[in-house]
């Protein structure tokens, strides 16, 4: 019974802790959806320069009266006769911003800055902005989806194993020693009156 028991109570603790994980990921997704491109970028324009730190990622974005395929973006550094291209173009709806159309990507290796040109207006965030906005309230989720996930496998374990117990049939032991022998192992060997005088009138 004491099993059952504490089978339920990890049952109730995996729910509440999978209904917390996906809570805080919705949470998340939207802090996430609602992101200011305009106010948090760090370039915003047709052309110029921007600054990046060693190891940063970005996303650039180009305003929304235009598609992902309408505009050409280069972002890049020369190096005496030699031009690297930073920019990667990506065309991913699920990226666009309110108002932005997302539009790629790029990655730095250095801390500076990279030559902009675009033939439309784009803007350029952090893409730590995402985790400052939602996303570290998204990925602290899924340690508790997971803590819960594990719990409902223990918690069904559990209370399998304590429903199997309870089926199990019960054995008890008797003693078989009759109470006159009992008496005879506690006095003096011989029989009681009382049990002498019921042989005398059979």
């Amino acid at each position: 019974m004491a099993e059952r028991s504490n089978g339920y109570l990890i049952l109730g603790c995996s729910i509440g802790s999978i209904a917390l994980s996906i809570a805080m990921f919705l949470v998340g997704l939207s802090q996430i959806a609602e992101i200011d491109v305009e106010e948090n970028a760090i370039f915003s324009g047709n052309s110029g320069s921007v600054e990046v730190e060693n190891y940063g990622s970005y996303s650039v974005f180009v305003i929304s009266d235009y598609n992902c395929d309408d505009v050409d973006v280069s972002i890049y550094i020369e190096d005496g006769m030699n031009t690297w291209d930073y920019f990667y173009g990506e065309c991913d709806s699920f990226l666009n911003e309110d108002g932005w159309t997302y539009v790629g990507y790029f990655d730095s290796d250095f801390d500076g800055s990279l030559n902009v040109d675009a033939d439309r207006q784009i803007a350029i965030i952090d893409d730590m902005t995402y985790v400052d906005e939602g996303g570290l309230a998204a990925l602290i989720s899924l340690p508790f989806c997971c803590c819960g996930l594990i719990g409902l496998v223990v918690a069904i374990m559990t209370l399998v194993r304590g429903k199997d117990n309870s089926n199990s049939p019960k054995i008890f032991f008797t003693d078989s020693a009759s109470p006159v022998n009992e008496l005879n192992k506690v006095g003096t060997g011989e029989n009681p009156v009382w049990w002498e005088n019921e042989e005398i009138e059979d």
